[in-house]
């Protein structure tokens, strides 16, 4: 069995990830595209074999946390989405990305307590068990409170020299992150960071988005940073742990698509050949990591 793993987490949010600045831009987005996007991305993880994690919204499949929100109730309760995950054909991880995406760097203790405890309800009136957890913005907060949940798992920020950079100074992080986007600069191969009872499996990399000024960032150069980071992970017995949004398929969508299943079919060969592994964040839920 290969030591180097591939593990890929979604962020799966329709309405909630911006609950706080909403906008037509989002509204459109969501109820025109995003359902397609996961049914597509589904179907490339059944035809290749691939398990990942969908940290959910929990608000997702509680209807009565979507009445008092704006616009259709379709944009904040979706559980025909999850019930899809479920059904596919690859056993995949359903965690959690917060009760209604509120941030844990920012809130209370009681607050936080709140939040999260709604999630692991949620998650047992719908009989699945919550092993992984992901930040709301990757605001990580608040471990210990996670870990009382019985959450074994979180994604804990990228390690990457941009993220370095912009936790001292937010905006030559920002300077810093697109730069790294637009340049062949290998994502790093991360290692599980076991703490008391959870893991932290940090982020090696974003697959970003191309709207705005990061359509200029080359399909070629994505391409080739996503297959660095496929030997990085084979070479140093690591993880190459990419995530995203489905929103990060909005622009561009057939071009997305395009990258993404090329990278898929790139991580199969090494899959098939014994030299890498697929393991979704719950995997790594057990001491042995």
């Amino acid at each position: 069995m290969p030591n180097a793993k591939l593990t890929i987490s979604i962020d799966l949010e329709l309405g909630w990830g911006n609950w706080d600045n909403i906008t037509p831009f989002h509204i459109h987005n969501i109820e025109s595209k995003e359902h397609l996007i996961i049914e597509r991305l589904l179907e490339i993880f059944d035809r290749y074999g691939i398990t990942v994690t969908w940290a959910f919204v929990a608000a997702l499949l509680d209807e009565d946390s979507a009445r008092s929100m704006p616009g259709s109730k379709s944009l904040w309760y979706a559980p025909e989405i999850i019930d899809k995950i479920r059904k596919s054909n690859m056993p995949h991880d359903l965690g959690s990305h917060g009760g209604k995406h509120k941030y844990f760097d920012s809130m209370s203790k009681n607050e936080a307590i709140e939040d999260i405890q709604f999630a692991a309800y949620i998650h047992s009136k719908n009989g699945m068990h919550l092993n992984s957890f992901v930040y709301p913005r990757n605001k990580v907060g608040r471990i210990d409170l996670i870990a009382e949940q019985g959450i074994k798992v979180y994604r804990g920020q990228d390690l990457a020299w941009h993220q370095t950079i912009r936790n001292k100074q937010a905006l030559l992080g920002r300077a810093a992150n697109l730069l790294d986007k637009l340049l062949p600069i290998s994502p790093q191969a991360v290692s599980p960071e076991l703490k008391k009872d959870i893991c932290n499996i940090p982020g090696s990399m974003l697959f970003f988005s191309r709207n705005g000024i990061r359509k200029l960032a080359h399909p070629k150069i994505t391409l080739n940073k996503l297959h660095k980071g496929i030997l990085n992970a084979i070479n140093n017995d690591g993880v190459f742990h990419l995530w995203f949004h489905p929103s990060n398929f909005w622009t561009n969508t057939d071009q997305q698509f395009e990258i993404f299943e090329t990278f898929i079919k790139q991580a199969s060969t090494y899959i098939e050949n014994e030299q890498l592994e697929v393991s979704s964040m719950a995997g790594f839920s057990s001491n042995e990591h």
